[in-house]
């Protein structure tokens, strides 16, 4: 993974209109520099299809991510597979990504977009892509559908924008013809994902999440029937892929604590294949089925040949790029022929927007870039100060690295295409919290960057953990705070020794909650947990002993106050705390709270999703100050009063960083992901 490129800007920068219009000079405090945006991008292609066009061509469909808040929306990109060349781009207004391309059996294209639930189209030969607007007032997710022979578009929901309980999903219709949607109504409130569907034979096959289910609908009717699941698949799992191909589904579920696992169903006769599991594969997709029902996918990194019938794999020795792990989850995978030879030709899109193409006749095959497909910006997702006294951050969704150095004024990028979800530096050594599986990778920055630098150390799959929120270096340990995967309920502490690469879960510690905020004193590890989503319990501290792993205590410092997702000790050893907006001073001998104080208004009554980096918390030594944001309020907490000292300086909620031990800048980002860095004292 080698360092991509370094980002020069101006040594001396503006201050922030922060604080009254008058001429710093060197005593003046506090300091507000900004050091520009931080430059995380990335091309990112989430959904794909191939498909032969009703003019004979072939193309490729991939949606590549945008920020729509940068002023680059996602957009659909057109391609020429064989020259892997792009004919042309659909900006999609507002958009953020998607997860599902389809195209219809006369060319039309649908998109189905993240985070702002719209659903696009774009007629077969038109140059502009329409927004057909969102099924239901609260989507903010459409996942992957399919289309029928007359062209009308089944979807699955995710209604993120709900206030109070998570709502489950719906399956929807778009007619293309009357413009207008259907809802097929929900499959009861636990499924709050309809994750998958595909059309097959008249019917309707969906998958649903984070419970696994298996249902057909009768598209004209509306019936609903649920499929028995096959032998051995757990409860916990999304059903997370569907693919047609020669009278057989391919369907792969994914998500909960045990790997993947594919199975394929047999349309007609109404039931599993008798000849078993087909393992984990990288959805999406399949392709569609030869003459003797043979198919594509890939599967541990490399292209392979199924056969239903038989159950037997058929290997093609084609990994693409073998240094990396081989191929990633084929978007739009599929048959085509070649143009030039009237070979057959296996094509793929990959995360990364590139392209792979296998030739069957001749076995070779070959990865590489779109020419024309241009990355975006994508937003921050984390930040922490490292060992070496930069400012690292990563990026949303994409993943991607980056780092300010105030020493040289410059940004740095690196390869490191991973969600990144927390940050901390312990003992020399910088490690990243990453999403999915609530993995934890090291980083020396005191070594090259690539050949296993990062490195992974090992994540909590096995425990049911998703995301890494917080990390804390705490004595002799690196403790992690996580939240459960969504077919889970309990979040975890973990203890990370170093010294000898062991690490002690505690899953459950504060009940069915995340941990969203960790701190540490005298061979003792202090938690606070969220309870917000989709518990609905108050916030708690708990204590545990780090060496023999006994839970102390625990309480609910604020009732009603449904997370706790800051925690630090001041110079005299007294512990403080902020929920969402309020803070709270709490004596841990006598677990009672002593004070309490507002620092932003919050209402934790329609909440469905909080996250704990909304809140943070941090001891400067230095000035005896407490610093830190609280959802969108940056915070600098006199521990004598608890006033902040810092009213009115908005900070994005999100992001907060300051050095291991407190002192030095202190670094938020505010609008349009500008990275502010405050000095307070000389």
């Amino acid at each position: 993974m080698p360092l991509l490129r370094r980002l020069m800007v101006p040594a001396v920068v503006t201050a922030l209109a922060l604080t009254p219009a008058t001429a710093a000079t060197a005593a003046d405090y506090p300091q507000y520099a900004d050091r520009g945006v931080m430059p995380l991008t990335a091309t990112t292609t989430s959904g794909g299809e191939t498909a032969r066009m009703p003019d004979g061509t072939y193309r490729t469909w991939l949606a590549v991510t945008g920020l729509p808040a940068a002023g680059t929306p996602a957009y659909l990109a057109e391609i020429d597979p064989f020259s892997r060349t792009v004919v042309r781009k659909y900006p999609m207004e507002n958009a953020s990504g998607a997860w599902g391309v389809s195209v219809a059996d006369n060319g039309d294209v649908y998109v189905a977009t993240s985070v702002q639930g719209d659903l696009f189209y774009l007629p077969w030969g038109s140059d502009e892509i329409q927004n057909v607007g969102r099924p239901l007032p609260d989507v903010s997710f459409l996942w992957e559908g399919d289309t029928d022979e007359h062209g009308t578009y089944y979807i699955g929901t995710y209604h993120g924008y709900a206030t109070g309980t998570l709502p489950a999903a719906h399956l929807v219709s778009w007619d293309p013809k009357t413009r207008q949607y259907r809802d097929y109504g929900t499959f009861g409130d636990r499924y709050t994902y309809v994750r998958s569907v595909e059309y097959a034979d008249g019917q309707l096959f969906v998958g649903l999440g984070p419970f696994t289910a298996f249902y057909r609908v009768d598209p004209v009717t509306g019936a609903k029937q649920e499929i028995p699941l096959p032998p051995g698949v757990s409860g916990d799992k999304y059903t997370y892929q569907l693919d047609d191909a020669g009278g057989y589904l391919y369907v792969l579920f994914a998500g909960g604590i045990e790997p993947a696992v594919g199975w394929v169903y047999d349309i007609k006769r109404r039931q599993w294949s008798r000849k078993g599991s087909l393992g984990a594969y990288a959805g999406q997709s399949v392709t569609s089925a030869a003459r003797n029902g043979e198919v594509y996918m890939v599967r541990g990194g490399e292209l392979t040949a199924y056969q239903p019938h038989s159950g037997r794999f058929r290997s093609t020795g084609f990994a693409g790029n073998v240094d990396t792990g081989g191929l990633g989850a084929a978007k739009g995978l599929e048959r085509t022929i070649n143009p030039a030879n009237r070979h057959e030709v296996i094509v793929g899109g990959q995360p990364n927007g590139q392209i792979f193409l296998y030739d069957t006749v001749t076995k070779q095959g070959s990865v590489d870039r779109v020419e024309g497909l241009t990355g975006t910006p994508t937003s921050p997702r984390s930040i922490g100060v490292g060992p070496d006294g930069r400012v690292y951050g990563g990026g949303y969704f994409s993943g991607g690295l980056v780092a300010w150095d105030p020493g040289t004024q410059d940004w740095s990028v690196y390869d490191f295409y991973h969600q990144i979800e927390g940050i901390a530096t312990h003992d020399g050594i910088l490690y990243l919290g990453v999403y999915p599986n609530a993995e934890i990778w090291a980083y020396d920055p005191a070594q090259p960057f690539g050949d296993n630098n990062p490195r992974k150390v090992f994540d909590l799959k096995a425990h049911g953990q998703e995301r890494p929120w917080t990390l804390v270096s705490a004595g002799d340990y690196l403790a992690i705070g996580t939240s459960p995967k969504n077919s889970e309920t309990d979040g975890a502490l973990t203890l990370y020794n170093p010294d000898d690469g062991t690490h002690r879960v505690f899953k459950g510690i504060a009940g069915p909650q995340e941990i969203s905020a960790i701190t540490y004193r005298d061979g003792v590890v202090y938690g606070g947990s969220l309870g917000c989503c989709p518990s609905r319990q108050d916030g708690r501290v708990f204590a545990l002993d780090a060496a023999s792993g006994q839970k102390l205590w625990e309480t609910v410092p604020i009732p009603g106050e449904l997370g706790v997702s800051g925690l630090a000790f001041d110079g005299q050893g007294r512990l403080f705390g902020v929920t969402a907006g309020k803070g709270f001073e709490l004596d841990p001998a006598t677990r009672q709270v002593l004070r309490t104080v507002d620092y932003a208004s919050w209402n934790w009554g329609p909440v469905i999703g909080f996250q704990p980096r909304a809140v943070n918390l941090a001891f400067d030594p230095t000035d005896g100050h407490l610093y830190g944001t609280a959802v969108g309020a940056f915070l600098r907490v006199n521990p004598d009063t608890m006033a902040n000292t810092a009213a009115g300086v908005r900070a994005q909620p999100s992001l907060f960083a300051t050095a291991t031990s407190g002192t030095g800048p202190k670094y938020f980002l505010q609008a349009n992901n500008h990275l502010i860095e405050s000095r307070w004292y000389d």
